[in-house]
């Protein structure tokens, strides 16, 4: 033997010595016995076997249909043959626990793994796999028996000398203890450390046994592979949940031969109302196929709901004992009155249901777990989706349930819904006569009023729960009553699954319109955008600000968009996709769209040409927001081109890598006689001061109402050919920004001298952070008391000149020719000495609503005095 090898190296040696042992202890054919004892165990499987039972153990075996389940351990951790990666080598003693609903194939799973074992195709490792008796442990109670003669009489082929061999070496062993919950008495049961055994010849109650196998006192070193409709607790666990897409694409895919007929069912299955949420359980996969095969060789139309699809299965499983309506109907609203799950045998007999208990239709909607004659005896509904669809039948055909219960899960309301409609029930009127039209007209009340209380709230995930109900009921009249009767609040809808998006649409397109789509940091994938387009043809304003959008999912959008009557569409900081903007621009030369918001989504010079050929290919575009994309000029240059002859009202491009290269472009473009633009941003880009004499130019002819170059690396320079054009004949600008640019005193005095001519056309007008005098305050004073002044708004704050100037400003308020609305004096170095003063000339003011104090140097003792003038003058409706 190598001397030098890793640990892990003897650790492997270890295990495989141990299990050579094992095996020479066993003869051949001692071993082949086992194998097909076992192997027979799983194709003899008493797994129940009805159209709601889920797939047969032997038609998976026989036919090598199996499909592989997802497994969850943790968050985003999701694996396929998670039994074969936690029971590796170097593993020995793990208690691994596969839990899930009903109908998820955890047990098949089980055997799955039996089979594979038996046939050498995994888990070689192990020497012996054998089955922990549940229902054994179960009837055991407190009576006394040791693990090793349970197990010799179940596996009874194992001669007790070779069972004995193989327990005294654990560590080869895989034992296999499939349903779990049925022993959750015994887990109920509180035991000390003191009370678990540790030896299996050692006789205990079954609550013993199975804790102490568990917990590992007893068989320590062996693997235990457990199922369970719950996890564990200190165990090991794994969620199995279920069916992937594509997992359930291959499911189908193995149940037909033909694929081309597997593939037009998988999608009629996919897209069918409240199936696809339900397709993740195995069991209800396999059920759907077998009622989608019964139909297409019927050439009976497929299921375009899940409501009909039960009732479809209802009646195809009443039709098979030829039962009169009368007793289908008290079967199916007894089985209603089941309200748990698993129910125990007096629940059955009291619900109405002693005489069905001989009846094989009993077990076609219901697991009889243990004997008939047994009071133990329990039952339980092989198909969680049926035991809701019956509980919401019941509501419908037993008079004696008055009210709907308020405590059910989402897919109760689901049914209620469903059933309201007499499409969908008429499979099981069918079968057991028509049900009462005041039961329906009971569910549309208590429908109606969920609505009223549920949609004024701002709760989206409720919107969304009444939306369904709504598209279920499929009754487009009682959605416009429901709608109309409530104060619907539109809400921030981003979180949504495919789902929620196919039910806002259907009440949107119910209702005809939305006034606004808030999408806002929605995380929708294509499919959501896809399901999404009849509600977003409807919607006047589109809000999907700060979300990311695939190219697909803008193609969607934009067949939207097209079609529909959308006048606003907000994309701001949203993550778009090469072509995106090209994609969207050709659906909006043929759209209703009047207003774009693309702030802050990474456009380039090639989004610019698109653009350029949206506004002068027929666009009825009238507001444009490229703010905070890296354009440069030659962007604005494309742009421009389209400026001269398009709709164009209003262009944002503040942020936008600009400079004076690319002003000649834009004045040009601007001066054309067919341009439409009232309003320009140029904010936050490097016009410079001959940019602004180029843009001066456009004034003179009374081209724009509303100029934003804050913050444009302006001087004192550029304010003569501003001060020109606003007294000129043509001028129509009524708003200015000249906020951060240096203008220093003797720019700001010429601005000063044209308001106080009548020509001048300005009433907004904002100097904050132009480094203002004091003499440029006085200026203001006097401009606001000429009676010449159309100000209504003045921002001059971030100018460092103190109370005493900024008084020339407040003294103007008393005045009666002084038209302020808002006032800006934010950063003045205001101090609480002035306050009184100036409260009182807000005060005297006519026409004062706004003022802004915010960043001066005011203290507590200022605001009794603040909130005073609030409370006296109902004018004012904001205070900064």
């Amino acid at each position: 033997m190598y001397q030098k090898r890793s640990d892990l190296y003897y650790t492997f040696l270890a295990g495989l010595t141990s299990s050579l042992i094992l095996i020479i202890s066993f003869s051949t054919d001692q071993q082949q016995t086992h194998k097909e004892t076992l192997r027979n165990s799983v194709l003899n499987s008493t797994l129940p076997n009805s159209l709601l039972g889920g797939l047969p153990v032997r038609e998976v075996i026989q036919k090598g249909h199996y499909t592989a389940l997802s497994v969850c351990a943790y968050e985003d951790d999701h694996t396929r043959d998670v039994i074969s990666r936690e029971f590796s080598p170097g593993s020995e003693g793990r208690r691994l626990v596969l839990y899930g609903g009903v109908g998820m194939g955890k047990t098949t799973a089980v055997e799955k793994v039996i089979w594979d074992w038996t046939t050498g195709a995994r888990l070689q490792r192990y020497a012996l796999l054998m089955r922990v008796p549940v229902w054994e442990l179960a009837a055991l109670g407190e009576k006394a028996e040791s693990l090793q003669n349970m197990l010799g009489c179940i596996h009874t082929h194992i001669s007790t000398e070779t069972l004995a061999v193989a327990l005294q070496r654990p560590q080869s062993l895989l034992l296999v203890l499939d349903g779990l919950e049925r022993l959750q008495n015994l887990l109920c049961t509180p035991l000390s450390s003191s009370s678990l055994i540790c030896d299996v010849q050692q006789e205990a109650s079954g609550s013993v046994l199975l804790c102490s196998l568990l917990h590992g006192s007893l068989l320590a070193e062996a693997s235990v592979l457990i199922t369970s409709r719950e996890p564990v607790e200190s165990l090991r666990c794994f969620e199995v949940v279920g069916f992937s897409q594509t997992q359930r694409r291959t499911f189908f895919q193995q149940f037909f031969d033909d694929r081309g007929q597997a593939e037009r069912l998988f999608r009629q299955c996919e897209q069918a109302l409240g199936v696809y949420e339900q397709c993740f359980r195995p069991a209800f996969c396999w059920t759907l196929c077998n009622v989608f095969k019964t139909n297409f060789e019927n050439k009976n139309t497929p299921s375009e709901t899940l409501t009909h699809l039960l009732s479809v299965i209802t009646h195809m499983l009443l039709q098979k004992q030829k039962m009169h309506a009368e007793q289908t109907r008290v079967l199916v609203s007894s089985l209603g009155k089941l309200t748990n799950p698993v129910c125990s045998c007096s629940d059955v007999t009291s619900c109405g249901l002693r005489s069905f208990l001989h009846n094989p239709m009993l077990s076609a909607f219901l697991g009889i777990n243990g004997d008939l004659t047994h009071p133990d005896t329990t039952f339980s509904f092989l198909s969680p989706v049926m035991h809701e669809f019956l509980l919401a039948a019941s509501f419908y055909l037993d008079q004696s349930v008055q009210e709907i219960s308020d405590k059910r899960s989402d897919l109760y309301y689901t049914f209620l819904a469903g059933l309201s409609d007499s499409i969908q029930r008429k499979p099981i009127e069918d079968s057991m006569g028509k049900v009462d039209e005041s039961r329906i007209s009971a569910f549309s009340q208590w429908l109606m009023g969920n609505v009223s209380r549920v949609l004024p709230d701002g709760d989206a995930t409720k919107h969304f729960r009444v939306f369904r109900l709504l598209q279920h009921a499929r009754n487009s009249s009682l959605v416009k009553e429901s709608i109309s009767k409530s104060q619907w609040r539109p809400v921030w809808y981003s979180s949504m699954q495919e789902p929620d998006c196919a039910a806002l649409s259907y009440v949107v397109s119910c209702m005809g319109e939305m006034e606004h789509m808030n999408l806002y940091r929605a995380e929708l994938t294509d499919e959501h955008v896809e399901r999404l387009i009849p509600a977003l043809r409807l919607s006047k304003s589109i809000g999907l600000s700060q979300s990311r959008l695939s190219l697909t999912a803008i193609t969607n959008l934009s067949t939207a968009l097209a079609e529909g009557r959308t006048i606003t569409l907000d994309l701001s900081h949203s993550t778009l996709k090469k072509d995106s903007v090209k994609t969207l621009c050709h659906a909006l030369m043929r759209s209703t769209l009047e207003s774009l918001n693309l702030c802050g989504c990474s456009l380039t010079t090639a989004d610019c040409e698109a653009l350029a050929q949206m506004l002068s290919g027929g666009s009825r575009l009238r507001v444009l927001n490229l703010c905070g994309n890296n354009l440069e000029d030659q962007g604005l240059i494309h742009l421009s081109s389209a400026l001269e002859n398009c709709r164009l009202q209003e262009i944002n491009l503040d942020l936008c890598s600009l400079t004076v290269a690319s002003m000649p472009a834009l004045s040009s473009a601007l001066n054309s006689s067919f341009s439409e633009l009232r309003k320009l941003s140029l904010s936050r880009n490097a016009v410079m001061d001959d940019g602004i004499e180029l843009i001066s130019r456009v004034l003179q002819k009374g081209r724009l109402n509303t100029l934003n170059v804050s913050d444009c690396e302006l001087t004192g320079s550029c304010c003569s050919s501003l001060a020109a054009a606003l007294q000129s004949e043509n001028c129509r600008l009524t708003e200015l920004d000249l906020s951060v640019n240096d203008l220093g005193q003797s720019g700001a005095m010429q601005i000063c001298e044209v308001l106080m001519t009548p020509k001048c056309t300005l009433e907004i007008l904002e100097m904050s952070r132009c480094e203002l005098t004091k003499e440029v305050f006085r200026a203001l004073g006097s401009i606001l008391t000429s009676g010449v002044s159309k100000l209504v708004s003045l921002s001059v704050g971030l100018n460092d000149v103190g109370e005493t100037a900024a008084k020339h400003i407040w003294e103007a308020l008393r005045h009666k020719h002084c038209k302020l609305q808002h006032l800006d004096l934010e950063m003045l170095s205001l101090t609480d000495a002035c306050v009184e003063e100036l409260c009182e000339s807000v005060a005297a003011s006519s026409t004062l609503s706004t003022l802004i104090l915010k960043n001066n140097i005011m203290t507590d003792s200022s605001v009794p005095r603040l909130v005073k003038l609030m409370l006296d003058r109902p004018l004012m409706t904001e205070l900064k």
